[in-house]
C-alpha cells in the first residue's frame, strides 16, 4: 500500500499543530491527550526523534497516572529504537513489581491499584454541581438529538453553581448574569451568537477570566488552547451544526487523523458535548478557550454579529 505524500497545505497544518501543542504540553506536562496528538503529527512527518522523545513523556505520563499498560507501550516504542535505555527498562521494570503486587492485591480480595487509564472524559463526579458526561466513544449510526434552549439552561446552571461555590463572584451578581444570558440566548434569532455566562460576568476584565478559566482547568483537567493565535481551518469548524456552534459556542479547531480538537468555554454543557460525539465519528478531545476567541471565530466564519458583554446589559 502507497504511503500518503503530504500535501503543502498539509504539511503546514500539521507543523502548525505542533507549535500550539508543543506550547500546550510545556505548560501542561501532563495532558496525555495533547502529547498523543503532539507524537502523532511527528511521526506524520517522519521526524523519529522528535516522536520518540514524546514517547518518553508518555511513557513516564501514563507511569505517573497509573496506567502501567499504557506506560509499558510507550517503553517498548522507545527500545526498539533504543534496546538499552536505562530510564525506559527501569520502568518497565517498575512496572512489573506494581503489576505483580496489584495481582497479588486482587487475589487477596483487595482492589487492584492503578490500573485503570486516565480519561478525560470521566473527571466531574456527580455532585450538586451536575457532571461531565462520559462521551468518549462514538455512536455509530445514532440519530443526533437536538440539542434544547433548556439544555443550555441546565449547562448555564451548572456553571454558575460552580462559580458560586467556588467564590469567584457574589451569588446575586451571578444570578442577575445568569437570568441575563438565559433571556438573551432565549431571544437568538439564528444571525446572532449566543452570550457566554463567563463573558458576562468579567465583562473584559482580564485578571477575573484569567481566574475562572485557571478552576476551570483544575477542576475539569482540560487543556487551556489559546484559539486567538489558532490558524483555524474553516472546513473542520463547520464540521459541527450550527445549534452547537452558534447556539453553545463549540469550535471545533483541528482534525489529526481520527481525533478532533474542540474549544468549549462552557465544560458543564454537558448535553451538547454528547450531542458534539453522537455528530462525529471521530474521538473528540476537549479543550477550555476564552469565550470572546470562540465568539470571534464563529463570527469570522458564519459572518455572524457576535453580542458584546457590555452591550447585553
Amino acid at each position: 500500500m502507497l504511503e500518503h505524500t503530504l500535501s503543502d497545505e498539509e504539511r503546514s497544518q500539521i507543523l502548525q499543530t505542533i507549535d500550539m501543542f508543543e506550547i500546550i504540553t510545556q505548560t501542561q506536562p501532563d495532558d496525555y491527550q495533547s502529547l498523543e496528538i503532539l507524537k502523532e503529527a511527528y511521526q506524520k512527518l517522519d521526524k523519529a526523534p522528535e516522536a520518540l522523545l514524546i514517547s518518553r513523556r508518555l511513557a513516564e505520563t501514563y507511569f505517573n497516572a497509573g496506567s502501567f499498560a499504557l506506560a509499558q507501550r510507550e517503553c517498548d516504542a522507545v527500545l526498539a529504537v533504543e534496546p538499552h535505555a536505562p530510564e525506559m527498562l527501569a520502568m518497565l521494570g517498575e512496572i512489573e513489581t506494581r503489576l505483580q503486587q496489584s495481582e497479588h492485591t486482587t487475589a487477596a480480595g483487595g482492589k487492584p491499584n492503578g490500573q485503570t487509564p486516565p480519561s478525560k472524559d470521566v473527571l466531574i463526579e456527580d455532585t450538586d454541581l451536575g457532571s461531565l458526561l462520559e462521551i468518549g466513544g462514538r455512536h455509530p449510526g445514532q440519530v443526533r438529538k437536538r440539542v434544547s434552549p433548556e439544555d443550555s439552561e441546565l449547562g448555564n446552571d451548572q456553571l454558575a453553581k460552580f462559580l458560586i461555590v467556588q467564590q469567584m463572584f457574589p451569588e446575586d451578581e451571578v444570578t442577575v448574569a445568569l437570568d441575563l444570558v438565559k433571556a438573551t440566548n432565549k431571544a437568538l434569532t439564528g444571525h446572532t451568537l449566543a452570550l457566554s455566562l463567563i463573558d458576562q460576568l468579567c465583562r473584559g476584565n482580564e485578571g477575573k477570566l484569567d481566574r475562572v478559566l485557571s478552576a476551570l482547568i483544575d477542576r475539569t483537567k482540560f487543556a487551556y488552547v489559546p484559539l486567538e493565535y489558532y490558524d483555524i481551518d474553516r472546513q473542520v469548524a463547520r464540521m459541527l451544526p450550527d445549534d452547537l456552534t452558534i447556539s453553545r459556542l463549540f469550535v471545533p479547531f483541528d482534525l489529526i487523523s481520527r481525533t478532533i480538537m474542540v474549544a468549549v468555554c462552557n465544560p458543564f454543557d454537558s448535553a451538547a458535548r454528547e450531542a458534539v460525539q453522537q455528530s462525529l465519528d471521530y474521538t473528540v478531545t476537549w479543550y477550555l478557550a476564552r469565550p470572546a476567541a470562540i465568539t470571534k471565530v464563529l463570527q469570522d466564519i458564519y459572518h455572524l454579529e457576535a453580542r458584546s458583554p457590555a452591550a447585553a446589559k
